[in-house]
């Protein structure tokens, strides 16, 4: 039988060949313009409830993971942007009842109210982000990062946003090519800068998987804007990358799904015994996220005492492996435990 390991290598891979086939593929669509996709919805004046919109946008049965699909749901956010009222009932009814109902559905930043979470069954969430304007105090003294403000990146996953009150953040806008990046820190990226322009009030945008880079800027006044998120379980499979401000190298990545992985195989290799170290040493090569192969090696070093054997595993394990991202965060290692 074969090893499931290696079913899920298979898997990651051809998934992996899809997404570089839609991403071709979408390129000539647009006429190889990569920017979020921007829709002309002024004629809507319509507006909607929230769960008659949620209720609408299920029976769409519309593909969170697909773009032309993620697209013809675009008029159905565009009438409930259109409803001014749903989203400050909400917020007081939240508020009477000690927001009780953001406690338990809501694992993002303060700035994020969930409208509706993730279900079982669906493949999409809804949420409203509050974009504080810069001269606020709060941003003030927590900083502009604390609310994502200069912090360029992109996204493993597509979204529709809309511009409910206020001016909006401003976004600078750039183009890169996805897979032509390795993707370890530091490693030089040519983000090609597109345009700079605002999340308006009334506007309804797609942003795009692997193709989007936008580094946002506080808004001028208070501002929220409104999301409907996917619920995938796909996106993990490929990093998201947080760029420096200059957007001219990788600060790091993020994996979605991977978050309580190291402290797991830290455990695992502290264990030191064959059963463990066989099972260590397979992962580091054939799990499908390449970040989380060198966190197995990583977890490997971490509990040799003796150098040489140090710089061996890393050498077998890490700086040969077929993957260029395990091998460069692997010489990174080496260099950074000086055994170089």
């Amino acid at each position: 039988m074969i090893d499931s390991l290696i079913l899920i290598q298979i898997h990651r891979l051809i998934v992996t060949f899809l997404l570089k086939l839609f991403s071709v593929i979408s390129q000539i669509k647009v006429g190889n313009i990569i920017m979020p996709l921007k829709f002309d919805l002024n004629e809507i004046t319509e507006s909607i409830e929230l769960d008659d919109c949620y209720e609408q946008l299920v029976e769409s049965k519309f593909d969170s993971s697909d773009d032309e699909s993620f697209q013809t749901v675009a008029p159905i956010l565009k009438k409930l942007n259109n409803n001014k009222t749903f989203l400050p009932e909400i917020l007081m009814a939240e508020l009477e009842k000690h927001c009780d109902v953001q406690k338990q559905t809501n694992k993002y930043t303060p700035q994020v109210i969930m409208l509706k979470p993730a279900s079982k069954g669906i493949n999409f969430f809804m949420r409203a982000n509050i974009w504080l304007a810069k001269n606020d105090p709060l941003l003030t003294t927590s900083g502009e990062k604390s609310f994502f403000y200069h912090v360029p990146h992109d996204h493993n996953f597509s979204f529709l946003t809309s511009g409910y009150t206020g001016p909006g953040y401003a976004s600078d806008y750039y183009e890169y090519d996805y897979y032509d990046v390795v993707g370890y820190p530091g490693e030089p990226v040519d983000l090609r800068f597109i345009e700079r322009k605002n999340l308006t009030e009334g506007e309804v945008m797609l942003y795009r998987a692997y193709k989007d880079v936008h580094n946002q800027l506080p808004a001028d006044e208070l501002s929220v804007s409104l999301n409907i998120m996917p619920s995938t379980m796909f996106a993990h499979l490929r990093p998201q990358y947080v760029f420096d401000e200059t957007c001219s190298k990788i600060v790091n990545s993020t994996v979605t799904s991977n978050s309580s992985v190291e402290p797991i195989l830290h455990l695992i290799a502290e264990m030191r015994d064959d059963k463990s170290r066989e099972f260590m040493e397979r992962y580091a090569v054939t799990t499908c996220v390449e970040e989380d192969r060198f966190r197995a090696v990583k977890a490997l070093v971490s509990v040799e005492s003796d150098a040489d054997k140090k710089s061996e595993l890393l050498e077998s394990l890490g700086i040969k492996s077929n993957s260029k991202l395990v091998a460069e965060l692997s010489r990174q290692h080496q260099s950074v435990l000086g055994l170089i």
